[in-house]
């Protein structure tokens, strides 16, 4: 039986979270801060920023059930526009990013500039890839990052409906200092050692508060990682190789599997991310790497998300999935060569989808 719900009210002394990317991953995610009564959520949608206005998500969902007309505490159209609520400033204790990640095109650091506080407001990034807290990290060297691992099957259909059919599962941690992809000897800190463990002692309690009041909404598992930056790297073993594939040649997963690709092109891409984790001082289990190329039966018809981009000439997270990677890799003399081709390959399939766009 169907909820009607419009909007949730937040706790008294919530916490006031904005959120960017309202699709199937973030509006989840907002159903889950808003549902754990410690979170005043606004979100900010663009092109559905109309309709959801007026008439709220309908949500079917595996973890949360199925809610009609359901809208976060505060729906807004841009930024600019959440940093301010009844004529004063707002100043957010979390920004939560689930926007598809293209630093080329839409870079998450302007994006969330109108939103955020030097010192206080804790970036929270739900998006795939190597690297991504990078630019976040310069701009607003005092604040807390962090990341999470989203593994969940939601999406949106046209025009208001979000169906999750994957449990909302993930990793969340903090970002420490400069990621894999920047060399260690080109940043330096001016803290002292005590100074440095208060920081990071700060920054995880931030993190713990946020994971606590993801579980409390719902969410299936949220799990406090001390090392985000190794699953991160245990993701892109899917990512950068089914993901990556997938698309290229056009293929689900079963007809990866069954052509005999797995063996050929997933399988040593999948080590050539394990020997960056490694070399990069993030290791990862030696077991891990079998688990993931065969944990899927070979007549799962499942279409990656960059088939569909690449299908739907939407541009793809190439350069986070393997364009970051590959810098790792070099830097630290790992040898990728499948990668290296798969990655070439999927920049003129990018290219062309660059000049459709530009008819």
């Amino acid at each position: 039986m169907a909820t009607t719900a419009t909007t949730t009210s937040p706790a008294d002394h919530a916490y006031r979270v904005c959120l960017i990317g309202s699709g199937g991953v973030g509006t989840i995610a907002s159903l889950v801060l808003s549902k754990s009564r410690q979170a005043h959520v606004t979100a900010v949608l663009r092109s559905k920023f109309q309709y959801v206005s007026e008439h709220g998500w309908d949500i079917e969902s595996i973890d949360h059930g199925t809610l009609q007309g359901w809208k976060p505490h505060r729906v807004v159209g841009s930024a600019a526009e959440a940093a301010v609520e009844d004529g004063k400033k707002v100043e957010f204790d979390y920004v939560v990013v689930c926007t598809k990640q293209l630093p080329d095109r839409n870079p998450v650091a302007p994006m969330i500039e109108p939103i955020m506080t030097a010192g206080r407001t804790t970036v929270v990034l739900i998006q795939n890839g190597i690297g991504i807290e990078d630019e976040i990290v310069a701009a607003w060297p005092t604040n807390t990052v962090m990341s999470s691992v989203s593994h969940i099957g939601s999406g949106i259909e046209e025009p208001n409906k979000v169906v999750q059919v994957g449990k909302d599962v993930s990793k969340m941690g903090v970002h420490y200092g400069p990621s894999s992809v920047v060399a260690s000897t080109e940043s330096s800190t001016s803290e002292s050692g005590a100074e440095a463990e208060k920081t990071n002692v700060e920054k995880r309690a931030k993190a713990e508060a946020f994971v606590s009041m993801y579980n409390a909404g719902g969410a299936h598992i949220c799990e406090l990682v001390d090392d985000i930056e190794a699953a991160r790297w245990e993701k892109l073993l899917w990512n950068g190789t089914f993901n990556t594939v997938c698309a290229l040649t056009r293929s689900d997963v079963g007809e990866i599997q069954r052509s005999k690709g797995r063996e050929t092109l997933l399988l040593p891409m999948m080590w050539e991310i394990w020997h960056i984790a490694e070399a990069s001082g993030h290791a990862l289990p030696d077991t891990i790497v079998q688990w993931m190329a065969y944990r899927l039966p070979d007549d799962c018809a499942y279409r990656a998300s960059m088939l569909l981009d690449l299908e739907n000439s939407r541009p793809m997270e190439l350069e986070v999935i393997l364009g970051n990677p590959l810098k790792v890799a070099k830097r630290l003399g790992v040898a990728t060569p499948v990668m290296d081709v798969v990655y070439k390959l999927l920049q003129v399939e990018a290219w062309k989808i660059e000049q459709q766009g530009k008819k």
